[in-house]
Parts: C-alpha cells; sequence; structure tokens
C-alpha cells in the first residue's frame, strides 16, 4: 500500500475551496486554462479526481464543470494571443470520504469542506489502494482473496479496479449500454474472470455472438440442424408447465380450453396408472394392446378404467365411478403443473374428452361429433407444432437433454462455463421466450433444493429485454416471463445470482432493475433509458449521470451500494479470442464487388443508346 502521504501531493494542487454546498465545491483553477502554446501544461478538466484536503481526512470528488466567469469572458476573447488575467472556476461533484491515517474510505460525506480548503488533483495509485481497501475490507479467504480484475479508472491508467466476487455478484449485477457502447466486451470480460477465478456460470446466448469465446466452456445449442456432434440439445417437453402449454397452442376459452385441461389430466392419470401396477392392476385385453386397469377401494374392485392402444383414456360409455376414484386417490399428483406426458397423444386423447352428458346410468355419454368439430383447429394446431421445426428445441428427439447436461455440468468441480446459444431457435410461436423461461424456471427449481448454498452459480443473460417483463400468448391464454425476475427477487438467498445485460433498460421492470446491485453504465443516448437508470440507483445523481451520453467505447460507470461511489470505469479489452462477434455489417468487405460495378456500367451504357 502507498504511504498516506501519498494521499495529498503539494505538486499536484489544482486549487482553493470558495463555495460549498451540500454535496459539491466551488473552487478556483488557476492552472486550468488553456493559454496558447502551453495547453499541455493546464491542470483541471472535467471528469478528474480531485482529493480535498480537510485536515484529518480527504473528501473524494471529481470536477463535473470548468468555466470562465461571466464577468471576464470578454478579457479572455480580447488576449487570446498574450498572457490572460482570467481566473478558470470549477465545480467538484463530492463522492466519498477518505480517513488519512487508515486509508478507509467511507459513503458519504463525513467532514464537510470549508472556503479555504485546498483541492489536489488524485494520485492514480493512492486513489485505486483506497478504493481497493474499502471493497476488500470484510471480505476473507485464506490463500489470499478472489478478485475480479474489471479495468481501471477513467483516465488513470495507474488506478486498477479489482472488486471482490461477493460485491459484484452478490446482489445481482446489470450491465446497460447502447448498440457500440462495450455491453458485450464486458459481458465477456465478467463471465472469463469468473472462469479466471474458478466460479460457476451459465450464459445465455441469444445472439451466438459469444460462441467460442468464453474458455473452456461447454457449448451447445439449439434447433440447429448443422450443429457439431455433441452440441445439439433440447429442452424437454415433459419438463414445459401447463402454462407453456396453453401459450403454445392457444385454446379458446369456452370449448377447447376445458377440454385440452380434461385431456391433460387423463394422460397424466394414465400415465399415474400405469406407473404403480401393483397399486392398480393390469388385464390385458384379447386382440389387442389395450389394458383395463383395476381400480380397488378397501380391498375391494371399484371398477375398470380401459385404455386404448395408444394408452390413452378411453371415456365413451365407460363408468364414470373408478375413475372419480382414481382421481380422488391421486389428487396431488394430478394437480401438477408439468407436461409429464406423452405429448404424441394429445391430439387423440383430445377426442376422447368429446362426450354427450353423463347417462342416467352412470356411464360417460358416447362421442360428441359437433365437439369434434368445435375442438378441430386445436389438434390440428397440436399436430402442427410437434411437427414443426420451429418447435424443435421442444418437441425433437434429436439433441441432448440440456437438462440432464446442466446436471452434469454442476456436478462436474472442473467445470466453469456453460453457453447457450438461442441463435437459430425460432421467434415463432414465441419458442425464444418460453425456451429461456423454461430454463430459468428450472434453474430456480434447483436452487430452491440447496444446491447453489454451497456452489454459487451465476447466470449471464444478454438481450435481456426480450425476455424479462413480458408476457405471451393471448388474453386467455397467456405466460408471464417472470422465471428470471424470480431469480432476481430470491435467488440470492439460494446462491442463485445474475446478470442482466440490455441495451434498453427502460424495458426492464422496475421491480427487477431494483433487485440488481451493481450496475454497469455504458453510453445511453436514449433520455428514457437514462431517466430508468436513474431511478434505479440513487447514488447516481444528475452530475455523474451526465456523463452517460459521452463515455467512449468500453467505457462505463459502476454503480452500486459496496462501491464508496458510482466511478467511471475503462474496461480492460477482452483478451485476444475473448472478444464477442458484436461487429456490425461489413460495408467495406461485401459492398462494391467488381460485378456489381460492371452491371451498373453496362445499365448506363444501355440507358445511353435508348
Amino acid at each position: 500500500m502507498s504511504e498516506p502521504a501519498s494521499l495529498i501531493d503539494p505538486s499536484k494542487r489544482l486549487g482553493t475551496v470558495t463555495r460549498v454546498t451540500a454535496s459539491a465545491v466551488d473552487l478556483t483553477l488557476p492552472n486550468a486554462l488553456a493559454a496558447l502554446g502551453r495547453r499541455g501544461l493546464a491542470k483541471g478538466s472535467v471528469g478528474d479526481f480531485v482529493f480535498v484536503d480537510c485536515d484529518r481526512s480527504a473528501i473524494l470528488g471529481r470536477v463535473t464543470e470548468v468555466g470562465i466567469p461571466d464577468r471576464q469572458r470578454n478579457i479572455l476573447e480580447h488576449q487570446i494571443e498574450t498572457d490572460p488575467t482570467v481566473e478558470p472556476q470549477g465545480r467538484v461533484q463530492l463522492l466519498a470520504t477518505v480517513s488519512k491515517t487508515t486509508r478507509k474510505v467511507t459513503r458519504g460525506i463525513n467532514t464537510q469542506p470549508r472556503v479555504g480548503d485546498g483541492v489536489y488533483l488524485a494520485e492514480g495509485g493512492a486513489l485505486s489502494n483506497s478504493i481497493k481497501d474499502a471493497l476488500e475490507g470484510d471480505v476473507k479467504r485464506d490463500g489470499g482473496r478472489l478478485l475480479v480484475e474489471l479495468g481501471h479508472l477513467s483516465g488513470l491508467d495507474d488506478a486498477a479496479l479489482s472488486v471482490p466476487p461477493e460485491k459484484l455478484f452478490g446482489r445481482h449485477c446489470g450491465v446497460f449500454g447502447a448498440t457500440g457502447g462495450g455491453k458485450s466486451w464486458t459481458v465477456s470480460r465478467l463471465v472469463n474472470e469468473i472462469v479466471r477465478i474458478g466460479g460457476k456460470c451459465i450464459l445465455f446466448d441469444p445472439t451466438g455472438e459469444f460462441a467460442g469465446k468464453v474458455a473452456t466452456a461447454r457449448e451447445f445449442e439449439f434447433s440447429n440442424d448443422q450443429a457439431a456432434e455433441g452440441r445439439l440439445v433440447r429442452f424437454p417437453s415433459e419438463k414445459l408447465s401447463e402454462l407453456d402449454l396453453n401459450a403454445l397452442l392457444r385454446p379458446t376459452g369456452q370449448s377447447q380450453g376445458p377440454t385440452l385441461r380434461s385431456a391433460i389430466i387423463s394422460l397424466r392419470l394414465a400415465r399415474l396408472l400405469l406407473a404403480d401396477p401393483e397399486r392398480f392392476p393390469q388385464h390385458a385385453v384379447e386382440g389387442s394392446d389395450a389394458l383395463q386397469i383395476e381400480v380397488q377401494h378397501n380391498n375391494q374392485t371399484v371398477g375398470f378404467i380401459h385404455l386404448d392402444e395408444n394408452k390413452t383414456v378411453a371415456k365413451a360409455n365407460q363408468q364414470r365411478k373408478p375413475l372419480g376414484r382414481v382421481q380422488l386417490m391421486l389428487a396431488d399428483q394430478l394437480a401438477a403443473d408439468d407436461c409429464d406426458f406423452d405429448l404424441k397423444v394429445l391430439s387423440n386423447q383430445i377426442g376422447k374428452e368429446c362426450l354427450f352428458p353423463a347417462n342416467a346410468d352412470g356411464t360417460f355419454g358416447g362421442v360428441d361429433s359437433k365437439q369434434v368439430g368445435y375442438n378441430n383447429t386445436l389438434v390440428i394446431r397440436i399436430e402442427t407444432l410437434l411437427n414443426s421445426p420451429d418447435m424443435s428445441c421442444f418437441f425433437s428427439q434429436d439433441g441432448l437433454d440440456i437438462c440432464a447436461e446442466i446436471e452434469e455440468f454442476l456436478d462436474d468441480p472442473h467445470a466453469r462455463a456453460l453457453v447457450l446459444s438461442f441463435e437459430n431457435v425460432s421467434f415463432k410461436h414465441n419458442a425464444r421466450e418460453l425456451l429461456l423461461n423454461a430454463l430459468g424456471r428450472y434453474l430456480l427449481g434447483i436452487a430452491r433444493q440447496g444446491r447453489f448454498r454451497q456452489n454459487p452459480l451465476v447466470c449471464l443473460l444478454d438481450e435481456a429485454h426480450q425476455f424479462i417483463g413480458r408476457s405471451v400468448g393471448d388474453d386467455q391464454s397467456s405466460v408471464n416471463l417472470d422465471a428470471f425476475g424470480l431469480i432476481a427477487k430470491e435467488g440470492r438467498k439460494y446462491g442463485l445470482t445474475t446478470v442482466v445485460a440490455t441495451q434498453r433498460p427502460r424495458d426492464v421492470p422496475q421491480d427487477v432493475l431494483s433487485q440488481l446491485g451493481t450496475l454497469f453504465v455504458h453510453r445511453l443516448t436514449n433520455e428514457r433509458d437514462r431517466e430508468t437508470i436513474e431511478r434505479a440507483c440513487g447514488e447516481l445523481d444528475r452530475s455523474a449521470a451526465a456523463f452517460i451520453p459521452s463515455l467512449s467505447q468500453g467505457e462505463a460507470i459502476i454503480v452500486g451500494p459496496d462501491l464508496p461511489a458510482p466511478l467511471p470505469i475503462m474496461m480492460s479489452k477482452p483478451e485476444k479470442g475473448q472478444q464477442p462477434e458484436s461487429h456490425g455489417p461489413k460495408y467495406q468487405e461485401f459492398w462494391g464487388e467488381p460485378e456489381a460495378v460492371s452491371l451498373i456500367e453496362d445499365f448506363d451504357q444501355n440507358s445511353r443508346k435508348h
């Protein structure tokens, strides 16, 4: 650690405090003028970090404004080629308090500056060490602390910034920035740093730009016929929720909805009956593959449930009592929310639910052809989705079970990163949104079992505005995409945290933004986006937010409850081979081909002839 005396360097004095407010000070900046031929010698510019000397402590601040008093502006213009006598003034936003003796940085202004106090340019090493001590003070680990290396404070190449993962990911994290601001590079930096320090993470990649960019990562793809062997995966349809299925099928409320619900319960019932032959004896039907399932109560046979060759429940003209008895016996299992049944026979079962009212003798009515007609469009949608290439991420049998792969990844102590590419998942039928939401819900279910308490997991979600805070389906059968919102609200206590990255923070719900601890704010030009960020983090006042539209590529303001103040940081450039493929169209490479030029010339010549 640098000696405390270096915190205030007399040779770096910028000026003197002339006015004090609750959150800022005005000061003289006698050497701030870029005089003719001496611009490089000027001291004090917007963005500089400074220390205000307050006896036993120093106040960390940042210059936010530099100017010439109105009464002296004419003098400056008249003396532009001579030595001007004007006196520049500036304003410093007060950020935090630093003890000169202990170097401890505390949030807020514990000692108010006074008129006449000296203001000194902050030395990078001293500032970096002070922030480092503040961040690492309560983090202990045998063998040295783990630190995520982010970059350096803007304008101070020697002020490196490293943050313990507890301070960065412990309360969830947000990465915001417009196109070209460096958001993807920050995500790449974070995920590769997690790998470097021996953490565990899953990166959801909607565009495929991180393929091959994460060190030692296991990579998988959905819905890609050209995927390399062992990389194609699918989400098993039996782990979809009933709400997911409704959002895909969109049954009409009055006729198709109740029929679909009844068919799902019947197929669940068939699976439970077949899985427990001791409790429910099975009797073969001579001459066919159908089964009669015996239902008993108090050691007496109540009746039989008929399962046809497809193992669907036949109801037409069958006794109602055994079916009702079984539904009471298996009520809890039948109320489950998953789709753990054979979807391929769902349309068949729907046809068996279209019945006339029950008969007086306690049997179901016969098949009602009118109801069959009402449900015909539903049956067509089911068959279309089951056989559609756009839905292969759910219903195809090609590819590995992604849930099994996630389990294997979590159980492997040497596995560090898992990258899941959604690049080829169709936008039709809301397949992308439902797939990611199902994966998030699956991870949250694992977290609630306590799997991550001893081995925390970080989920990184790029293009989060596409998947959070929306609903898919229609008014009668919609699904809220709330899985990652729930992770943000309750995942922390289970050891499951998330990094939300988006270029449209205004589309992320406020209740999710409010759960984010550390924020990386890259360049944002949209006023609504900036206002959203200001509301989400109280530490980012208008003085600090004023820098957001002019941040350079890769530069961000990092804000968090564990940071002493909003800090501008230049993120370290990802290592070679780790830079995501987030470039725009390559006009110079693909435009201006000789063939195209010759075609235009031929067209011009023909036009002149005619």
